[in-house]
């Protein structure tokens, strides 16, 4: 049943988790889908990003993202080849947030400094996809975006979480398959995916 959950999952990565949808076709109640998918982040195959939120009790009921942590894994585990990936977009994307992910989570552990991360998502449906936040709660925003062009409405999420965030928001990026970084308003700027090494 493992193998056969984690394939599942990987099927459902980025995107908010609903154990009693993600165990029914495998038979497993939703209690048993919670510990065994609580086994994989506990082995560092996958991880449960938290909704984020100004009030911490908020964060703590609502519903998690999944998120696998080796992106080759989840390409594998999808079927998803070279030429798969760039005949279908749509898993481009989901594989590509899957490596910004792992990619920030690797680089901050070499900081010394200790942060929280968490996605963003409100009523609307506005969301970011990677919320990061240091110590002092200083709040920096992260859109990934399989694209080689970004528009003005990639923005929309990052600028709701900067309302939100208030005086704790620091930067919204909009992570792009492009060249240039180009601003888009206070705080917020299009860069490409490469910028997160240089």
């Amino acid at each position: 049943q493992l193998p056969r959950l984690l394939r599942v999952l990987a099927h459902h990565s980025g995107q908010l988790v609903n154990y009693s949808g993600l165990g029914a076709p495998l038979g497993l109640t939703h209690v048993t889908t919670q510990k065994y998918t609580g086994l994989f982040e506990q082995l560092f195959l996958t991880r449960l990003l938290p909704p984020w939120s100004n009030n911490d009790l908020k964060r703590l009921v609502k519903t998690p993202k999944i998120h696998f942590l080796d992106s080759g894994l989840l390409a594998a585990l999808r079927d998803l080849s070279p030429q798969r990936l760039a005949d279908d977009r749509g898993a481009f994307g989901a594989l590509l947030e899957t490596f910004v992910l792992s990619e920030v989570l690797k680089l901050s552990s070499w900081t010394g400094q200790r942060f929280s991360f968490s996605h963003f998502r409100d009523k609307e449906q506005n969301e970011v996809d990677i919320v990061i936040e240091d110590q002092d709660r200083k709040t920096v925003g992260l859109e990934v975006k399989a694209r080689a062009t970004v528009a003005a409405a990639d923005f929309n999420g990052l600028r709701k979480l900067a309302e939100a965030a208030g005086k704790r928001f620091a930067l919204g990026l909009v992570l792009y398959d492009g060249d240039a970084v180009v601003p888009f308003g206070p705080s917020l700027f299009a860069a490409p995916i490469s910028a997160l090494w240089s």
